[in-house]
């Protein structure tokens, strides 16, 4: 069983390989402030709205188009909702009583799931959670809503063949 990928140092240097492409010096993931993403949406309504009223006084280049481009990419930017209750640090505890099998090796990662709703990009923590066997015997798949920790689905589990 591979223990992670092993590449020589030499090809590193001469790569230039950045330090950040280390799994384990990135650490967990860290959720903007939704107010702060608002400000974006500001910032871009205000530029549309400059714009559309560029297209007033210069006859010569149109501007209509660019700034109901730069509007929808506001609303757009206003309907993310990005709120977690749940970090990453504390998504392995919550599972602890979701999934029926000891939890060894594990992977998570944030997603959004597209919803017709007036927010409509929920955060969504998708993991994979290995047993504590060497190596695994069983593997289960689990997504979780990151604001109301719903399960999403049903938490998937198979057996781990030829590990």
């Amino acid at each position: 069983m591979a223990e992670g990928i092993n590449i020589n140092e030499e090809d590193v240097q001469r790569q230039n390989v950045p330090d950040d492409l280390n799994s384990l010096a990135v650490g967990s993931y860290v959720i903007p402030d939704p107010i702060r993403r608002r400000r974006f949406g500001h910032l871009v309504s205000v530029i549309a709205f400059l714009n559309l009223l560029l297209n007033y006084f210069i006859d010569w280049i149109n501007f209509a188009t660019t700034s109901l481009i730069l509007f929808l990419v506001a609303i757009f930017i206003y309907l993310i909702d990005n709120r977690i209750s749940l970090n990453q640090n504390s998504i392995i505890e919550h599972l602890e009583n979701i999934i029926t099998h000891s939890i060894g090796y594990y992977s998570i990662a944030l997603t959004f799931e597209f919803k017709l709703k007036p927010l409509f990009l929920n955060p969504v923590w998708t993991v994979i959670v290995y047993s504590h066997e060497n190596p695994p015997k069983l593997k289960s798949i689990v997504e979780i809503n990151a604001y109301s920790l719903d399960l999403i689905n049903d938490v998937y589990t198979e057996d781990v063949l030829d590990a």
